[in-house]
């Protein structure tokens, strides 16, 4: 009875260690999960700090380049608006070139001579010289009508002024801006070409481009 009561306490208290040991080693496992979760915690924010931080500093580009960029475009378009006068409307305004120029001239009256060539009495305003006063240069004539419309019947007639006495070099074209001119020119030029190689086609210039009519049909023809 003493040898069963002494392996009973045995039993016991091997029991009681192996719950102890259990115990500790869960108690580890615990510590070294916390460690763990902690380290990457760590990592994350490591990552996180280094992310937020080239974001701000792309964000920081970004808005730097958008707001020179910004800059730039406002400061080009008011230089446009100035130089070229883009703040009006320009589709009512034509320009007139070859119209001599004159001390203490009445520029109305000028265009309205003009126009009395052309068979037109449109009503006209803000009739004026544009450009500096140069010596031995004569400035254009700018003058503003009531519509689209009559700008296009003006310019329409233009070619009747080759035939006018007085005005065989005077010429009407419509309000252009800068980069317009330097497009037509281009076209200028290359409708001479195209006339001074083909001497005997009809060439004019239709819809921004250089075409070649038929001579019976008017109909545009294969260059």
């Amino acid at each position: 009875a003493v040898v069963s009561t002494q392996s009973t306490g045995v039993k016991a208290a091997k029991t009681e260690q192996l719950k102890d040991e259990k115990i500790t080693d869960q108690a580890k496992i615990i510590e070294l999960q916390n460690q763990v979760i902690e380290k990457k915690d760590e990592e994350l924010n490591v990552v996180k700090n280094s992310v937020s931080s080239e974001l701000k500093s792309y964000s920081s580009v970004l808005r730097e380049s958008c707001s020179a960029a910004l800059e730039h475009r406002k400061i080009a378009s008011a230089v446009r608006k100035v130089t070229q006068g883009q703040g009006d409307d320009r589709s009512k305004n034509v320009i007139v070139f070859g119209v001599p120029e004159e001390q203490e001239e009445n520029v109305d009256s000028k265009v309205k001579l003009l126009l009395d060539k052309l068979k037109e009495k449109p009503r006209i305003a803000d009739c004026c010289r544009i450009g500096q006063s140069k010596p031995g240069v004569t400035r254009p004539i700018r003058f503003k009508v009531t519509s689209s419309d009559t700008v296009y019947q003006i310019l329409r007639k233009a070619k009747l002024l080759k035939d006018a006495e007085g005005y065989e070099r005077v010429f009407i074209s419509p309000d252009r801006t800068v980069e317009e001119r330097i497009s037509r020119q281009k076209l200028v030029n290359e409708l001479k070409v195209m006339r001074s190689a083909n001497p005997n086609k009809h060439f004019i210039i239709r819809k921004g481009e250089v075409v070649c009519l038929s001579e019976r049909s008017g109909c545009v023809e294969n260059v």
